[in-house]
């Protein structure tokens, strides 16, 4: 069973980088490290999924910033999992930015926060782990392939051609 570790939107450069880690357990019961980077355009719902994530970021540290000013500034950058041998929860640390007054931005860090995979915790750790089950999936969906479709660009003439059989 595959297990993401950690994915992270990299923006220094032309292009964003989308860096995933996760472990396999192979056949023989060894867990095994993957790491996969790419430069491929996501599909917009996992860039969708991180803002979500950083919004909650926000909320988990309580940053004195209201939910339109996240969603207007705010960045997701990476998000990394620890699965204890408590198979009832795991651990996930998010790391975001937000913009704030006098043009600066804030960069932090959530604790270590842990989620429960069981309804018996209240309200914020199902919203926690609902946001996170969703990123998680896209996350997903990007490394096995299903990425943003780009705009294809075919030659003006070679359409004309086209029109013309």
């Amino acid at each position: 069973m595959r297990k993401l570790t950690g994915f992270k939107i990299s923006r220094s450069g032309p292009v964003d980088r989308y860096v995933f880690e996760w472990q396999n357990k192979n056949e023989a019961g060894a867990i095994e490290t993957y790491t996969y980077q790419g430069v491929e355009p996501p599909r917009p719902q996992l860039l969708e999924k991180a803002k979500r994530a950083a919004k909650l970021a926000a909320k988990m540290v309580s940053l004195a910033v209201t939910e339109s000013e996240v969603e207007d500034s705010g960045v997701f950058k990476s998000i990394s999992f620890e699965y204890p041998t408590d198979n009832d929860k795991y651990k996930m640390r998010i790391k975001a930015s937000v913009s704030i007054q006098f043009g600066y931005t804030f960069d932090f860090t959530t604790p270590n926060w842990n989620v429960w995979y069981s309804n018996s915790r209240g309200e914020f750790n199902n919203n926690v782990r609902g946001t996170v089950h969703e990123l998680l999936q896209e996350c997903w969906k990007y490394i096995d392939g299903e990425r943003a479709q780009t705009k294809l660009n075919f030659n003006t003439a070679e359409d004309k051609e086209q029109e013309d059989v």
